[in-house]
């Protein structure tokens, strides 16, 4: 299902796995550059605050974090705040109202390439013309909806440049082409 969201504010970056698609001028991925990143992945697992019955669901707690310093051996991970101490970056999620309901995008990275962490499906904050660091949002009914949706059925997330649809047209659906 097509979904309208709002991306990184520095718009996209195409992720590492996804390099030899890369055209002259277009970025990669990296840490801390808040840009979305390019490519298709699976969506793997929801979360929130509250208990859910979603299978794989990840209930946050308040000291829910992910952590985003690639020299922390929990990097790109999502754990518990006080079990890393306070020395790692992190991104609190277990206060932050954006994080109530989300999807856990599996965007394949490690600590070497830098190549950006943390990377959900979450809530769109009140002012709906701000960008995110790197995630996707939407508002919280469509999280919900996408949640049920993506427990039932293997799901996956295509988030493509324009300026690539007519290097990709052959591999993406019709529809998706011709809405460009």
């Amino acid at each position: 299902m097509a979904e309208p969201v709002m991306l990184g504010s520095r718009g996209l970056a195409w992720g590492r796995a996804f390099r030899d698609l890369v055209a002259d001028g277009e970025p990669i991925k990296i840490e801390g550059d808040k840009r979305s990143p390019a490519g298709i992945y699976a969506i793997v697992r929801p979360f929130g605050f509250a208990p859910s019955p979603l299978a794989g669901y990840l209930r946050l707690q308040s000291d829910s974090v992910c952590v985003e310093d690639p020299s922390s051996p929990a990097y790109n991970t999502i754990t518990s705040g006080n079990a890393i101490g306070q020395s790692a970056g992190t991104q609190n999620m277990g206060v932050m109202a954006r994080y109530r309901r989300g999807l856990i995008v599996d965007y394949p990275t490690d600590a070497a390439d830098r190549a950006g962490s943390c990377i959900f499906i979450h809530i769109r904050k009140k002012d709906p013309t701000s960008g995110t660091a790197g995630c996707l949002t939407l508002p919280e009914n469509r999280v919900a909806v996408l949640q049920k949706f993506a427990n039932k059925h293997p799901t996956v997330l295509a988030l493509i440049p324009e300026s690539a649809l007519g290097r990709l047209g052959d591999c993406l659906p019709l529809k998706i082409t011709e809405s460009h």
